[in-house]
């Protein structure tokens, strides 16, 4: 079959990014400047329409010949401006989109990414002066004298430019076709591509959108916004209230000094104000919220029939094959929380915002509340949503019996899980029961959180983790990590510990361990937290998360300040020979980027590496004879020379509790006699002048900090209040947040200190994979149940260790290997490819495995750029999860659009139909059907009836 490769060049006064390619097209002003075009292997030819040259009949016919095949980088824009153009129809099964190939091998979603990431020659890739000369000739331009006051450049205002345009546009088409080549060896699958037609004809026919509604809304919130701005200036006197720094200013004069004016700032604030205060941080609140965001992009992005077409990217996740939400982002519209929504849309239709206000309170909150149904329906919508879903994948595909049991009976997934993790019959977990506040723990996994205001180390200094943004890197003990952003997880208690505030169930390292333990544990045993930190300085780690190695037996002569370990010459004793000791093979400090001087990126095995701590501890150096002749305390933990040659070390926890000797950053501990007959059950840990002192025997495993004379068992000199007080008791609430996915080894350095994040496999995600944010929840409700979670679920456990295992062997070996249920690993010319039940395969490029975990070329989510990307057995499951969900969606989506019926919208796991039949229960038997290659997988539509689009 013949095929024509196409890009064209084309001018319209309405912006194309704002307004998507429907309404671009629309525009009374657009027009196709440049079409090229090339022929299988021909050569490519450029058809300057701006200056009245004409297409070719070949041409003409071949486009709406069925038996060429067309293509283009990103085919929606050719097909749907060359259709606006011609005034003929481009039948997107006549169409090849060169974009989606490279999205399903994981490659980049631009054509400049795609021609680096291949590697292809200069003369094949994209030019790189094309945005500037799209500026010039393809926009509106600002009219200016200079330029006779003309609003758009022509081909004649710079013919130079001109002919670089048409070689821009030539260009194009020569890189595109060298992409689509390259790619030629992995076809799309035909089920794909059928797939994508049918993203064409929903994308081609659009939302209606209730203009009246969206109208009213625009225009009165820009004169309420006018109302609350001269209400505030008024009050404060300042010339422009919403700056954050003239109201933070405006309140120290009010005896209030903010650290930040965040949203949960200002709700904990609006707490402890009344007055004047109070209401100007209401203003401040209102005035921040951006409720007709939304509204106002529904408005630039209509057609003429009111209509917005282009909601929705096919692809647009590549490592799962999910859609993505574009103009309106239709996958992040609020949920409806307002009983009497259709009431609250008659009075904004009727323009009665006074009752509107009057029933329902601020505007701000119900026109946020009303975006979803400004989308309404020319008949009447079927909206159905499939339940769980990606619960009961994750499940079918572990064999977790138990829980496919339950979605195949009566469905109390949350009541059955709480029964197993906390070995509670299910019979008692019934609404008016103390059991029943199981079910909500049993709802999520633990997201464990550390208090606002704690300081984050980021390659910009030490931020308050609330305000951490995602362009921050973050020191992770080894290296500056990425991360995906911040999470606000309400209220919760929080306790300090070794100068960190946190939850309870935050899990942090310790030093003696290479593993996690609650911060509650740590802060009980009365262990030394692992620094990485040391003020803006980050403090480099060995991989097996200890400070140092081991030092060597020799010492030499320190003549200087050493700024590492805070040796000084004036704390020697010079009169002991002092030249005759040498510290030999100590770690090297080097910088590394982003200015952190106590920070280093390799390290020697026989060299040291040693961090400070913000107490110290010198002894004096005696000569050979003497025992613990010099003594470091970096951190909490001390390497003590009992002879020379010789020495012991001191870890945070031991199971041989009778160690006096060289405690970690232990000054002399005295213990009276005769007030502790069993010495070898005593414990004393503490750093510098702080100690902390358990003794069993006679205080019954309480924790002593402070100088406590009135307790002649156990006592030390400490800094602080003197009083008896369990360690870890000391606990209050916070407003608290956390941090997702920091690194390949999920874990941050905050107050100093290395800590967890959350993540898929680690906390919240594993649960999020089972549907928990599908049932309707938020994050703030989720529990302290990780562990017992993972308990209950054996089975999807196991199914993260097993994927990552077998993507490690069919990297090692080539060879293909089954993880479940048909899905399988292979390795094909340097791309993995999971290839899952449907047929389809997810690509990972350029994978390999560094430090025994799995890397890959991508697109960073933050960043959108390509780059390396770290990835471990639970995230290649939840990738698998979902791409399998997403699966169960396009077969459901495939079978409705047979049966006659139009999808005109689809968000996530929902298909939102528009037709005048009453067919809700056909389409629910068609989303519950069966699906021939995923047998045992329980499906099911939950389907409801609306004219407007409301959630039920």
């Amino acid at each position: 079959m013949k095929t024509l490769s196409i890009d064209i060049e084309t001018y319209s006064s309405v912006s194309l990014t704002e307004s998507g390619v429907y309404a671009y097209a629309e525009s009374l002003d657009f027009t196709i400047l440049l079409l090229a075009y090339g022929f299988d292997n021909e050569a490519v030819q450029v058809i300057d329409l701006a200056q009245e040259e004409e297409i070719p009949q070949v041409l003409h016919e071949a486009l709406t010949d069925d038996d060429v095949i067309k293509t283009a980088y990103n085919a929606n824009f050719e097909r749907t401006c060359l259709a606006r153009y011609l005034g003929k129809p481009m039948p997107p099964n006549q169409w090849r989109c060169t974009a989606v190939h490279a999205s399903m091998l994981g490659l980049p979603g631009n054509l400049k990414g795609v021609c680096e990431a291949l590697g292809l020659g200069e003369e094949e890739t994209k030019s790189k002066t094309g945005r500037a000369l799209i500026q010039y000739f393809s926009v509106p331009c600002k009219p200016t004298a200079k330029n006779g006051q003309r609003v758009r450049n022509l081909p004649e205002h710079d013919l130079e430019k001109w002919q670089l345009f048409k070689d821009y546009c030539k260009q194009d088409v020569v890189a595109e076709k060298a992409i689509k080549d390259r790619l030629s060896t992995f076809p799309v699958a035909q089920s794909e591509q059928e797939l994508w037609e049918l993203d064409q004809k929903i994308n081609d026919g659009g939302i209606l959108i209730d203009t009246q509604l969206v109208d009213n809304i625009i225009a009165y919130d820009q004169t309420y916004q006018e109302k609350l701005m001269e209400e505030a200036k008024t009050l404060t006197g300042l010339t422009n209230p919403n700056s954050v720094a003239q109201l933070k200013n405006w309140l120290r004069e009010q005896a209030i000094n903010p650290t930040g004016l965040t949203k949960a700032k200002v709700e904990e604030l609006l707490e402890t104000t009344t007055g004047t205060i109070k209401r100007v941080l209401e203003l401040r609140k209102a005035m921040s919220k951006t409720s007709t965001k939304k509204y106002e992009a529904m408005k630039r992005a209509l057609c003429p029939d009111n209509r917005v077409r282009g909601t929705l990217q096919f692809y647009g996740a590549n490592r799962s094959g999910r859609w993505a939400g574009r103009l309106l982002q239709v996958h992040n519209l609020p949920q409806n929380k307002v009983p009497d929504i259709e009431l609250a849309r008659e009075l904004v239709k009727e323009g009665d915002f006074g009752t509107l206000e009057m029933l329902f309170g601020e505007t701000p909150f119900i026109f946020s509340q009303l975006v979803r149904t400004a989308i309404i329906a020319n008949h009447s919508f079927i909206i159905s949503d499939f339940s769980a879903i990606e619960a009961r994948v994750v499940a079918w595909l572990a064999d977790e019996k138990w829980v496919l049991e339950t979605f195949k009976g009566d469905g109390k997934l949350y009541e059955r899980t709480a029964s197993r993790m906390f070995n509670v019959p299910i019979e008692k977990i019934i609404k008016g029961q103390p059991e029943y506040e199981l079910r909500q723990k049993g709802k999520v996994a633990t997201l464990a959180c550390i208090a606002e205001d704690e300081l984050v180390l980021t390659d910009h200094g030490l931020i308050p983790i609330q305000d951490v943004k995602s362009y921050h890197l973050l020191w992770d003990g080894l290296e500056w990590v990425k991360h995906e952003g911040v999470v606000f997880n309400g209220e919760r208690e929080v306790i300090e510990y070794d100068g960190l505030r946190a939850t309870k169930d935050h899990l942090i390292w310790i030093e003696g361990l290479q593993e996690p333990i609650q911060f509650g544990e740590a802060a009980a045993s009365g262990a030394h937290l692992l620094q990485t930190g040391n003020g803006r300085q980050a403090i480099w780690m060995g991989k097996d998360n200890r400070a140092r190695k081991k030092m060597v037996k020799d010492l030499e002569s320190l003549s200087c300040f050493n700024t590492m370990h805070r040796v000084r010459k004036c704390a020697m004793d010079l009169a002991r020979q002092l030249e005759k000791w040498k510290i030999e093979r100590l770690s090297t400090v080097f910088k590394i980027k982003k200015s952190t001087c106590m920070a280093r990126q390799k390290v020697n095995i026989c060299k040291a590496t040693l961090r400070k701590h913000k107490k110290f501890s010198i002894s004096f150096v005696w000569s050979k004879r003497h025992r613990v002749p010099i003594q470091f305390c970096n951190g909490s933990r001390i390497m003590g020379f009992t002879k020379f040659g010789e020495h012991i070390t001191r870890l945070g926890i031991r199971s041989d509790r009778f160690q006096w000797s060289l405690r970690s950053g232990k000054f002399e501990i005295r213990r009276q006699k005769g007030k502790c007959r069993e010495q070898k059950n005593n414990r004393v840990v503490g750093m510098g002048s702080e100690i902390l002192a358990i003794c069993k025997t006679c205080c019954d495993e309480d924790v002593i900090r402070g100088n406590d004379k009135r307790n002649n068992n156990c006592f030390g000199r400490v800094s602080g209040r003197g009083k008896k007080k369990k360690l870890g008791t000391n606990s209050s609430k916070a407003c608290v947040y956390d941090i997702r996915n920091a690194g390949p080894r999920h874990r941050f350095t905050v107050s100093g200190k290395l800590v967890h994040n959350c993540a898929y496999g680690g906390s919240v995600g594993a649960l999020t994979s089972m549907g928990a944010l599908k049932m309707g929840l938020v994050e703030e409700e989720l529990s302290d149940i990780v562990r017992a979670w993972r308990k209950a679920n054996p089975n999807i456990v196991c199914l993260w260790y097993d994927t990552e295992k077998a993507v490690k062997d069919a990297l090692d070996t080539g060879w293909q290997v089954p993880i479940t249920k048909g899905v399988s690993a292979e390795l094909e010319q340097g791309t993995l490819f999971i290839a899952l039940p449907s047929g389809r395969r997810l690509a990972y490029a350029e994978v390999d495995i560094e430090d025994n975990q799995i890397t890959y070329m991508g697109i960073d989510q933050q960043t959108k750029k390509w780059t390396k990307v770290r990835t471990y057995g639970a995230k290649l499951v939840e990738n698998i999860t979902q791409a399998i969900a997403r699966d169960c969606l396009a077969e459901a989506m495939k079978r409705i659009d047979r049966a006659g019926y139009g999808i005109c919208l689809h968000v996530h796991d929902e298909v939102i139909i528009d037709t005048d039949k009453d067919a809700m229960g056909e389409i629910a038997e068609i989303m519950g059907e069966d699906i021939e290659w995923a047998p045992g997988l329980p499906l099911r539509g939950d389907t409801y009836s609306t004219k407007i689009y409301r959630k039920d």
